[in-house]
């Protein structure tokens, strides 16, 4: 996607290498600087899983819309090196954070639900799942600085886990870039 065309659907860019603090300036603005019925109209929906659409990548940023179905939901994940900015575009979702305990294990923390128009950010050390348990379907819009290259994954099975995995992220055939 060029640049003109996605900074007249999110109102304003993020600077080169935006800080944590202008990423949370920009999300001040949203979702009421974005052009929502665009931007959803651009999520794909798969029945496997969530699906990710890469709009546009730079060196210091990147921003990814997801789609979700009923049912969907990430493991539970830290961002690596990597601050986010998020706003829910349709539909409701629910963000489970964690905590780390003794022996690296994490342990559910809280859960927060985020319904159109809700925004949430994303630091270096949270760790969470996202999960769409409404009806219908939910898009949402992804905003990481600098772009994942690294993410860490847990196992879950009883809302205690240890780390299954770390490394650089290989683009999944569930990211679709336009």
């Amino acid at each position: 996607m060029l640049l003109r065309e996605l900074e007249l659907l999110l109102g304003s860019l993020p600077a080169a290498r935006p800080r944590p603090e202008e990423l949370v300036a920009l999300g001040a603005g949203w979702p009421h600087a974005l052009k929502l019925a665009a931007l959803t109209a651009r999520a794909t929906f798969s029945a496997q899983g969530y699906t990710r659409t890469q709009l546009h990548r730079t060196a210091g940023w990147e921003v990814l819309l997801m789609g979700w179905l009923p049912g969907q939901r990430t493991t539970p994940h830290g961002h690596g090196e990597s601050y986010g900015l998020i706003c829910v575009l349709e539909g409701t979702l629910t963000e489970v954070e964690y905590r780390l305990a003794r022996g690296g294990r994490v342990m559910k923390a809280r859960r927060r639900r985020h319904r159109t128009g809700g925004v949430f950010h994303e630091q270096l050390h949270s760790i969470h799942h996202v999960e769409h348990a409404g009806r219908g379907r939910a898009v949402s819009l992804h905003l990481y600085a600098p772009p994942l290259a690294r993410m860490e994954f847990y196992e879950s099975s009883t809302g205690t886990s240890h780390p299954r995995g770390s490394g650089r992220r290989e683009p999944k055939s569930s990211i679709i870039v336009r």
